[in-house]
C-alpha cells in the first residue's frame, strides 16, 4: 500500500505523456522507478520516472522500442496547458551546462525529446550529478529540482529494459501488414450447424 500512492503519480504523470495502455513499475532505486509495459498501439516501452507526492509533480524519460529519440515528460495534475503549446523547458544535471529544450505542451503534461547522440551526455550528466533541476521560463511555475539518488542503479536497468525488449521485438517480429488477423472474438467452439447425419 506504502507504494499507492507513487503508482498513482506514475499513471498519472504517463498517461496523458504516453498515451500508455499497460505499464508497470517493476524496480525500485532511490527516487526513481523503473518502468515498462505497452503503448496504446501495443509498441514496448521501457522508462523511468520520479514523483514529488507533496505538490505532486512527475518526471519521466521514455523510450519507444524500435525508435530512435528519448522522451522527457514533466506533468502536474493542475496544469491546464492547451494541445500542441510550445513551452521552454531549463534542465540542469548537477552544475553541468544547462539544456535549454522546446517542449510541447498538452493538457497536464509536456514532453520534449533528446537523440541518440545527446541522451549519452544526458546519460553521463545523471548518472554523476546529486540532483536535477527544470526551469519553466515561460510561465509561472516554480523550478522543479529532483533527487538523482539511485540514478546508477535505474539508469543500468533503463539500459537493460531498452536492450531486452528490443532484442525481444527483433527476435519475435510483429506479423506482415498483409497478414489476415481474426475479425472479432475467437471461440474455441464451432458456431456452425453440425452436418446433418447419415
Amino acid at each position: 500500500m506504502k507504494h499507492l500512492p507513487r503508482l498513482t503519480a506514475l499513471m498519472i504523470g504517463l498517461a496523458p505523456a504516453t498515451a500508455l495502455a499497460q505499464v508497470q513499475a517493476y524496480y525500485h532505486a532511490g527516487a526513481w522507478d523503473a518502468i515498462s509495459g505497452r503503448s496504446e498501439t501495443g509498441g514496448a516501452v521501457c522508462g523511468i520516472s520520479t514523483s514529488a507526492a507533496s505538490n505532486m509533480q512527475h518526471f519521466s524519460i521514455r523510450f519507444d522500442i524500435g525508435g530512435t529519440d528519448t522522451t522527457f515528460s514533466s506533468s502536474k495534475p493542475d496544469w491546464l496547458i492547451p494541445d500542441s503549446t510550445h513551452v521552454t523547458v531549463v534542465m540542469q544535471v548537477g552544475l553541468n551546462v544547462p539544456w535549454t529544450l522546446q517542449a510541447t505542451g498538452h493538457g497536464h503534461a509536456i514532453d520534449w525529446t533528446l537523440d541518440p547522440n545527446a541522451i549519452q551526455v544526458f546519460d553521463r550528466q545523471f548518472r554523476g550529478a546529486a540532483s536535477m533541476t527544470l526551469t519553466f521560463p515561460d510561465g509561472n511555475e516554480p523550478p522543479w529540482v529532483l533527487s538523482l539518488t539511485g540514478s546508477t542503479a535505474i539508469s543500468d536497468t533503463f539500459g537493460r529494459c531498452v536492450r531486452d525488449l528490443t532484442r525481444q521485438v527483433q527476435e519475435n517480429p510483429p506479423p506482415a501488414a498483409g497478414a489476415r488477423a481474426p475479425q472479432g472474438a475467437t471461440q474455441p467452439f464451432s458456431t456452425s450447424e453440425p452436418p446433418p447425419a447419415r
